[in-house]
């Protein structure tokens, strides 16, 4: 994919806007501020403060800002760029909820059409092996999470067959929950419809298609090590 990108801008534009645009490296750290405050007033910490997305997120711009105030030496021009922010975040979450919608409505319609059902009884009577049918599973886990822009969607509906499926192939339930669960969530992350996928591509200004065209090689290999692992430990 980056063999492809036309690059429209000169060195010597680039370099100029480098120039323009020089802040300390440190500010490369401050992206990942919410995550941290998150981790950190969390049950894993067993801190009895709760904070969410929304609040972690504005203690960070908040932080963010005195930052740069001090930096720049002009705290009124810096809460004046404070408006760009809210103004972004409108724009994307337009562009973003329109899409999770599209994408759950049609998610929704293949629940409706009996897509899902389908796919249920026919695995049910497939009659394969203990280790072939835990690829089919995984495998259609796969196509509905990349269809229907969910991890939990389809395993909450394969989730309930699952332990009749295994008991029919004498196998244990955890041993085709664990792949299926783990491939959801792998699935997911190629799907152009998947919220996080739309959110991402709304900000930087391309296309769902391009950010899943760079994760679909990374994904493909986290999901031949979850069926590889799961063999070698289970098989």
């Amino acid at each position: 994919m980056d063999s492809k990108l036309e690059v429209a801008e000169s060195k010597a534009d680039l370099e100029s806007k480098e120039e323009d645009k020089e802040v300390p490296k440190f500010y490369a750290f401050l992206p990942i501020i919410p995550l941290l405050i998150i981790l950190m007033f969390s049950p894993l910490t067993g801190s009895s403060i709760k904070i969410g997305v929304v609040e972690a997120m504005f203690m960070s711009i908040t932080l963010s800002m005195i930052i740069e105030g001090v930096r720049r030496r002009a705290f009124k021009s810096t809460l004046a760029e404070l408006k760009i922010i809210f103004t972004a975040m409108g724009s994307q979450f337009a562009n973003v909820i329109t899409l999770i919608v599209a994408g759950e409505f049609f998610a929704l319609g293949l629940t409706k059409i009996g897509v899902i059902s389908a796919l249920i009884d026919s695995t049910k009577s497939a009659g394969l092996g203990a280790q072939p049918m835990i690829l089919v599973m995984t495998a259609i886990i796969v196509v509905s999470s990349i269809l229907m822009g969910s991890g939990n969607a389809p395993f909450f509906a394969f989730a309930a067959l699952a332990p009749a499926v295994a008991a029919s192939v004498d196998l244990n339930p955890i041993v085709m929950l664990m792949p299926m669960q783990l491939s959801a969530g792998i699935a997911r992350s190629v799907s152009p419809i998947t919220a996080v996928i739309v959110a991402v591509s709304g900000i930087s200004g391309v296309s769902p298609f391009e950010v899943v065209k760079r994760t679909a090689i990374p994904m493909l290999g986290g999901l031949i090590a979850v069926v590889i692992t799961n063999m070698v430990l289970f098989g």
